[in-house]
């Protein structure tokens, strides 16, 4: 039987799925779950038999039949589970993994929750193979297209990106389970994109997360693809589709965060009678000039898709702060100030104090400097 079942999965990986069915049927006409599978469990530790029962439901996605996939992971579920012993944490997962591939990707990500939420056992977490599987898997069910966005809490998403940042499986666990449906590496990059989407275009945390995101989904694309571009695993290559363009699309939101993140541009109108570079500067031929000063940003400035800036100083991660220390007044809005740098009546120490601030101002804009000159 194992044998059979065995056959039929090559078969089915190199897409003669015709051929895969003819040996798997030869299997399911001997294989009795009840009586087979605790002698399976007995002799060679990992029930085969009920693995191939539950990879064969990505054989029917690739005949186009979405409706008989989601028919045989209901069987799986009600016939073949209930056998199979919880004890064999290694054989569950490449069960689980093929069913959450035909069942998330075809509009049941609920069921697929439900599932895998009453058949994963306790302890699994701390296994030392599939464990490090096991909370991504909770969160990406949780967060991923077809969940409304308010049933994810917040509250915790620092714990959550911190491990997915850090979210990895060894090469040969992604080569085994790209076989049965998908890449560990898909897995990582879309929750770096669902996880990225919820935060702040411009924070350091979501930029972060599509760097790592990019990381992953170029790994994955690597996996199953050859170098000319032949499609090496169909239905882990099909799982993939459209992860890249979502985690660039949120990169392209990042990059049309204005340069003003970094300083806000002040153009300094009033005069000065001290004569100095700061405010209005007056030429030996009493022309007067202005310069642009730089001042720390308050906030992101965004520009969204319209083409209209808009704005943020909440205390969402990300937003830079103006510091309470600062020793510039400024207004609410922008961040900008509102005053000189110097006024007319200091004393000698003040104003030695102000024009090596001035001074550190030409090093930044070297520009005004020349335009003064």
């Amino acid at each position: 039987m194992r044998s059979l079942g065995a056959l039929a999965e090559w078969y089915g990986r190199i897409g003669a799925v015709d051929k895969a069915f003819k040996y798997f049927n030869t299997m399911t006409s001997i294989y009795m779950p009840n009586e087979h599978a605790p002698l399976i469990y007995e002799h060679y530790s990992v029930n085969r038999c009920a693995i191939t029962y539950a990879v064969s439901a990505l054989w029917y996605l690739q005949k186009g039949q979405p409706k008989q996939a989601i028919q045989r992971c209901d069987q799986v579920i009600n016939e073949i589970l209930p056998s199979y012993d919880k004890k064999d944490l290694v054989g569950l997962y490449p069960i689980f993994w093929p069913i959450i591939r035909v069942l998330k990707w075809n509009g049941e990500v609920d069921k697929a929750r439900e599932f895998y939420t009453k058949w994963a056992p306790d302890g699994i977490e701390s296994h030392f193979s599939v464990g490090p599987l096991h909370k991504p898997m909770c969160l990406l069910l949780k967060i991923c297209d077809g969940n409304p966005d308010g049933d994810y809490e917040t509250d915790d998403m620092a714990a959550d990106i911190d491990m997915i940042l850090e979210f990895d499986a060894p090469d040969m666990t992604d080569l085994n389970f790209i076989t049965d449906g998908w890449s560990v590496k898909s897995m990582a990059a879309e929750l770096c994109l669902h996880l990225a989407r919820r935060l702040e275009a411009g924070s350091i945390a979501r930029r972060n997360l599509i760097d790592r995101g990019i990381q992953m989904s170029t790994m994955a694309n690597e996996r199953n693809t050859t170098a000319e571009g032949l499609i090496k695993h169909i239905m882990a290559h099909d799982a993939h589709k459209g992860i890249d363009d979502r985690l660039l699309a949120l990169r392209k939101e990042d990059n049309a965060v204005d340069v003003g993140v970094i300083y806000d541009k002040v153009e300094v109108t009033q005069a000065s009678h001290t004569g100095s570079l700061a405010g209005l500067a007056i030429n030996s031929n009493g022309a007067k000039s202005n310069y642009v000063s730089f001042d720390f940003a308050s906030k992101f400035t965004v520009k969204g898709s319209s083409g209209v800036d808009r704005s943020s100083n909440s205390a969402t991660s990300g937003i830079l702060k103006k510091s309470s220390k600062s020793s510039h007044a400024s207004n609410d809005s922008t961040g900008s100030t509102s005053k000189n740098f110097f006024s007319s009546r200091t004393s000698r120490n003040s104003l030695s104090k102000r024009q090596s601030e001035c001074e550190s101002i030409a090093e930044l804009a070297p520009e005004s400097l020349a335009e003064v000159a």
